[in-house]
């Protein structure tokens, strides 16, 4: 201590020392604001903030439910459909819609040439993606299952007019590899079952209801 003491007494050497002096200080005081903020409560969320429970999201419903009217009511319901669609299948109910029918098959595999089928391999594809230009290809048959299972589509029997597209269909890259997949890795006949997809009611119910609003909205850059 006598040393700093004398060393502060130097013009040059003290003021070294005072700002080393200062430094420490400081550093001792932002380390005590730290350690102060972690012993400090953390500020709860607000409630508007915070998620609603299952028991409030239910009730939130039943209480709805008991003042609706038909027309919200459906309101609803295109709202809970719209919400889980993206746009590549906006695009293929767009032309689903214009076309009314579209080929759609099942590629499976059998033990034999003609047997029954033993396992299915790829379900629901489509030409639909390559006439509207979907982003994601290989994905058509997941959107058509999910558009199926939602209840926009309906599948249907084979259709003999659609003859030519199911022959473009069959020689889609995703069905000529899965065919080759059957051959080559399961050592099976590949097998291919034809059907056809429309809209369903609800699907034109919805697309009649909601579209015309939506393109105009569209239009104005909305």
């Amino acid at each position: 201590m006598d040393v700093i003491r004398d060393a502060e007494d130097w013009p040059v050497a003290g003021s070294a020392v005072r700002r080393m002096s200062d430094a420490e200080t400081w550093a001792l005081i932002e380390l005590k604001q730290r350690l102060d903020a972690l012993d400090e409560p953390r500020p709860q969320p607000a409630e508007s903030e915070r998620p609603a429970t299952p028991a409030e999201m239910l009730a939130g419903l039943v209480r709805r439910s008991r003042g609706i009217d038909p027309d919200a009511a459906l309101d609803a319901l295109y709202r809970q459909t719209l919400s889980q669609l993206v746009p590549d299948q906006v695009s293929m109910l767009d032309v689903l819609a214009e076309r009314q029918i579209a080929p759609l098959c099942h590629l499976g595999a059998s033990r034999l040439p003609a047997g029954p089928i033993s396992t299915t391999v790829l379900s629901n594809a489509s030409s639909l993606g390559r006439e509207a230009g979907v982003l994601l290809r290989e994905y058509v048959p997941h959107y058509m299952t999910h558009l199926l299972a939602l209840g926009l589509l309906q599948a249907g029997p084979e259709d003999d007019a659609l003859e030519p597209e199911y022959e473009l269909l069959m020689a889609d890259t995703q069905l000529r590899e899965m065919r080759q997949y059957v051959r080559d890795t399961l050592r099976l006949y590949p097998r291919t079952l034809r059907a056809s997809v429309t809209l369903s009611d609800y699907g034109r119910a919805l697309w009649r209801d909601c579209r015309p609003a939506a393109e105009a909205l569209v239009q104005q850059g909305r």
